[in-house]
C-alpha cells in the first residue's frame, strides 16, 4: 500500500513538474514574443521623417552625396545630377554640383561605378564632375571622409542620398562629426558643410506602409531600428576618431 501511494506521489509529482515546466516555457515564449512584437511595430520609426528635397525644386548645392551601397542609389544619384546638368545646359549660371559616391569599396573604379548609371548620364558626366571615394567602411567613416573632401573643396551645401531605411541614422551621424569637428578648434574657419540636405532613394519594400509586408523588409527594418536606437542613445564621435582624417593631423 505504502509503495502505491509512493508511486502515485511520484507520478503526480512528474505530471506537475512537466506542466510546470511547460507553462514556464509558455510564459517566457510569450514575453519574447511580445518584445519582438513591440520592437518589430516600433521598427517603423526609422521612416518618420521628411526629406527636406521633394525631387521638383533644385536648390543650389556644391555636390550630391551619394552613400553608396543599397540597391538603386548610385542609379538615382546620377539621375538628380543629370537634372542638375541639363539645367545648367539652358543656363550656365545654374551651378553643376559634383557627384561624390561614397563607400564605394576598395575595388571600385570609374568602369564598375559606370555599369550603375543610365547611358545618357554617363556620356554627360566628365571626370570632373566625379569624385569617388573607396576608403570609408561604414557609416561613421562615410561622414568623416566626407568631410575631408568638404574642407579641401570647400563644399558648403550637399545632398545626402541613401536609402529610406538609412537616412534617419545617417543624418544623425552626420550632423553629429561635424559638430564633433567643429569642437576641434576649427569651427570659427569651418565654412564648409553648413547645409545638409537630404532624398531619400525609393527602394520597395523600405515605406513606411510597406516594410512589413516581406520577410526582407522587416529583418533589414528592425536590424536598422535597433541601430538606430544604439547610435541616438550612446553614440558620440570621438576627437581622436576624427583625428585619424588626414586634414586633422
Amino acid at each position: 500500500m505504502k509503495k502505491l501511494i509512493w508511486s502515485s506521489f511520484v507520478t503526480w509529482t512528474r505530471i506537475l513538474k512537466q506542466h510546470w515546466l511547460l507553462a514556464l516555457l509558455q510564459v517566457g515564449v510569450g514575453i519574447t514574443l511580445g518584445v519582438a512584437m513591440v520592437f518589430t511595430f516600433s521598427a517603423g520609426a526609422i521612416y518618420e521623417y521628411r526629406d527636406s528635397l521633394d525631387g521638383a525644386v533644385l536648390p543650389k548645392v556644391d555636390t550630391i552625396v551619394c552613400l553608396a551601397g543599397g540597391k538603386g542609389r548610385i542609379s538615382a544619384a546620377g539621375d538628380l545630377w543629370y537634372r542638375y546638368y541639363e539645367a545648367h545646359q539652358v543656363d550656365s549660371e545654374n551651378p553643376l554640383p559634383i557627384l561624390y559616391f561614397s563607400g564605394v569599396g576598395p575595388q571600385a573604379n570609374w568602369s564598375t561605378l559606370g555599369k550603375q548609371l543610365r547611358p545618357g548620364v554617363l556620356k554627360a558626366l566628365k571626370p570632373e564632375n566625379v569624385v569617388i571615394e573607396n576608403q570609408s567602411t561604414n557609416t561613421e567613416e562615410n561622414a568623416l571622409w566626407l568631410i575631408r573632401y568638404a574642407r579641401e573643396r570647400q563644399w558648403k551645401q550637399v545632398v545626402l542620398m541613401t536609402s529610406p531605411y538609412h537616412m534617419r541614422r545617417a543624418k544623425m551621424m552626420f550632423l553629429r562629426i561635424i559638430e564633433a569637428a567643429q569642437a576641434l578648434g576649427v569651427g570659427d574657419r569651418m565654412g564648409y558643410l553648413t547645409s545638409i540636405e537630404t532624398l531619400s532613394v525609393i527602394q520597395d519594400p523600405y515605406e513606411p506602409g510597406e516594410w512589413y509586408s516581406t520577410f526582407q523588409g522587416v529583418r533589414v527594418t528592425v536590424f536598422e531600428y535597433f541601430k538606430l536606437l544604439y547610435y541616438q542613445t550612446f553614440w558620440q564621435p570621438e576627437v581622436s576618431t576624427l583625428k585619424l582624417v588626414p586634414e586633422y593631423r
